[in-house]
This record gives C-alpha cells, sequence and structure tokens, in this order.
C-alpha cells in the first residue's frame, strides 16, 4: 500500500503509516516513553526529536526499556 511503508524494530520488519513518526511510533507499540532508548539506524536519537523525526522506509530502530536497579 501506498500509504504505507516497512521498517525494521528490534530486528522484526514493522508496517507503519507514511509520515510515522517516532513518538507516534512508540504509542503504536505500546512502549511507555518515559523508560524507552531508541536508537535509529545505529545511532542514538534524542528524546527532544522523537515528535519531529518521521520514519523513513528502511529505518532500522532499537527500542530498550531502560531499567534502573543496582
Amino acid at each position: 500500500m501506498p500509504d504505507e511503508q516497512l521498517v525494521r524494530v528490534n530486528g522484526k520488519e514493522q508496517r507503519v503509516p507514511s509520515g510515522t513518526t517516532v513518538a507516534e511510533l512508540l504509542r503504536l507499540l505500546g512502549y511507555p516513553a518515559k523508560v524507552v532508548l531508541v536508537e535509529l539506524n545505529q545511532e542514538v536519537l534524542p528524546r527532544r526529536d522523537w515528535t519531529e523525526r518521521q520514519l523513513k522506509p528502511g529505518d532500522r530502530l532499537e527500542l530498550l526499556r531502560v531499567v534502573a536497579g543496582g
């Protein structure tokens, strides 16, 4: 479908609507933004950029839950 694109999230292909931002992807997948680190194409993406950065076909994301403890 022309209004969807494929990205890879944690090693698995994921169809997302064209124009989806990183923040929207997190909501779609049910990740709580407060405890997630986003790596986009092998670079950490600052949280301040999540709402503006639109995904492109073929983007590779690693979503890591940050856990505190000792």
